[in-house]
């Protein structure tokens, strides 16, 4: 028998039992009128079939995910060879923001310690990760600040500011937590 008449084969005998196992509702004969496809006895309307019918969902859908807007905003100053950074997370909602976390780089190497803000961590030479704390819907949140005394005197740094954990929510505008800022050592203040 050959491959394509085989497959026919099975195709047909799987739609039959198809059929057989409560398939279309009403069988019709070419020589009368639509009859009943087996059912599960007298109680069955005419013409209900045997599938089983599930009921309506009628608990809670999946949980949502919180939407809140993060942003950093804050001023960045070169001074020689000292960069100061004050950097303020804020929350424009709708929810609330229990907790997240901001990751700051800058392109120039320090030049030993670096003076970190209560819930910060160095996590690289040139990298801190700060916690936000608790952001409330439509507030900024505290004020994180950095000091680092540059390996020597740069010509320009470049500052990255990041959103490193968002604390669970979906952020429909990245836009605003993810910023990158040129900071010249002209003693003035660089905000973004």
């Amino acid at each position: 028998m050959r491959v394509r008449t085989r497959a026919w084969l099975l195709l047909a005998a799987c739609a039959g039992g198809i059929l057989w196992a409560g398939g279309p509702a009403r069988a019709t004969d070419r020589s009368g009128p639509a009859s009943p496809a087996p059912g599960p006895g007298p109680a069955a309307a005419p013409g209900v079939g045997s599938a089983a019918v599930s009921p309506p969902h009628t608990g809670p859908g999946p949980a949502r995910t919180p939407r809140a807007d993060l942003a950093f905003h804050g001023h960045a100053v070169i001074d020689g060879d000292r960069m100061e950074v004050r950097l303020t997370p804020r929350d424009h909602g709708p929810a609330a923001v229990p907790e997240a976390s901001v990751r700051v780089r800058w392109s120039a190497g320090p030049a030993g310690t670096v003076t970190l803000s209560r819930g910060c961590a160095r996590t690289g030479e040139r990298t801190v990760v700060c916690g936000t704390g608790a952001l409330v819907a439509g507030q900024a949140g505290e004020e994180i600040r950095l000091g680092v005394r540059l390996r020597v005197p740069a010509p320009e740094v470049t500052l990255e500011v990041e959103t490193a954990w968002n604390g669970g929510v979906t952020d429909p505008d990245r836009t605003n937590d993810r910023l990158r800022v040129l900071v010249l050592p002209t003693g003035d203040e660089y905000s973004f």
